[in-house]
């Protein structure tokens, strides 16, 4: 049932943001008080940073030279900046989850900035709200900021409970609209549509290692959201797994993915929900990418493989995670897991 296209490339060190061949990868690693860059003594043994749409949340992993005495602890911050030369962009924001001491090396362990939301957990009911303002005011609580958070799906009741964590709930919420989550370099927290990102093109014999595109066909080709008229909330006598109106969206044709979300209340929100829910399905393709160095490629930015003869690679493919790695052997290198339509 899954159908592969797989590409190798020629591996240099020309990108999009114009480093020359001989231009030499570079970083910026700040761990608590302690800096650490290519220039400073050579401590850093390699850079493996990860960002992803939704879960698994951000986290790096930083290799340094055993031996020495370091002065950061877990809760610190960490940033990291990856790049050509001087040109260095910001990649990684986050908190020390863990250091691990070895006999020749110190691994540090980081989480992204969503960890907040993972880790709390709340009481609340939200009445009349859309679900871009539950996002922000769950963020808020987490103490993050907000770059953007479009309103989506209005819900005449929405309840959070310490059941789950703050941060399903936003991953809940994203996929009843069908919006990306994620949090940007810049320490803000994204919950939208998809679309708005910039395009890049990446070419094949310069920049592109290695690339495989696999089918992931749904099962269903259609979507049916029931949810719960508001007429089962009231009086006594009611039972609540019964309503005096079916509350129902649908879209789509074919094989059914039946939903249940007593969070709608109406019909026309039931067939937003069940249209997102179909969206969501369209993507049938992914696709991962492996590029030289590339941190200026950002989530929700869309690539362009230019130079293959295969034409199922040949689309649009909208970046859903993002994983750099740079050391002293291999270099500086970036893997992109992508979406096609």
């Amino acid at each position: 049932m899954e159908n592969e296209a797989k590409t190798d490339g020629a591996s240099g060190q020309q990108s999009s943001t114009s480093p020359s061949t001989f231009t030499r990868p570079n970083y910026s690693l700040s761990i608590g008080s302690q800096k650490f860059s290519l220039e400073s003594e050579p401590e850093v043994v390699s850079i493996r940073v990860i960002r992803t749409m939704g879960l698994p949340i951000d986290g790096a992993e930083v290799y340094l030279t055993g031996g020495k005495s370091y002065s950061f602890a877990k809760g610190d911050a960490v940033k990291i900046q990856l790049g050509y030369d001087d040109n260095l962009l910001p990649v990684f924001s986050g908190t020390v989850d863990n250091v691990e001491h070895e006999v020749s090396a110190v691994k540090v362990t980081a989480l992204g900035l969503a960890v907040s939301l993972l880790r709390l957990r709340l009481n609340r009911v939200y009445l009349n709200q859309t679900a871009g303002k539950i996002v922000s005011n769950l963020v808020q609580e987490a103490r993050l900021t907000v770059k953007k958070a479009s309103d989506g799906i209005n819900l005449p009741m929405y309840v959070v409970d310490e059941g789950k964590n703050a941060y399903e709930h936003v991953l809940k919420l994203a996929e009843q609209c069908n919006f990306d989550v994620y949090v940007t370099e810049d320490e803000a927290l994204v919950f939208k549509e998809w679309g708005g990102g910039k395009d890049h093109t990446v070419d094949y014999g310069k920049e592109l290692i290695q690339v495989e595109g696999s089918d992931f066909s749904p099962l269903y080709l259609s979507a049916k959201v029931y949810g719960e008229s508001p007429s089962s909330m009231k009086g006594s006598d009611t039972s609540h797994w019964l309503t005096k109106q079916e509350v129902k969206g649908e879209a789509g044709t074919g094989a059914v993915l039946s939903l249940h979300d007593p969070a709608i209340k109406d019909k026309k929100t039931a067939e937003t929900a069940a249209k997102a829910r179909l969206d969501r399905m369209k993507h049938t393709f992914a696709v991962v990418v492996e590029t030289v160095g590339k941190p200026e490629i950002k989530l929700g930015d869309t690539i362009t493989l230019k130079g293959l003869s295969d034409s199922a690679l040949s689309g649009n493919l909208e970046v859903r995670g993002i994983e750099h790695y740079l050391n002293k052997t291999k270099g500086f290198t970036t893997r992109f897991t992508c979406w096609m339509r």
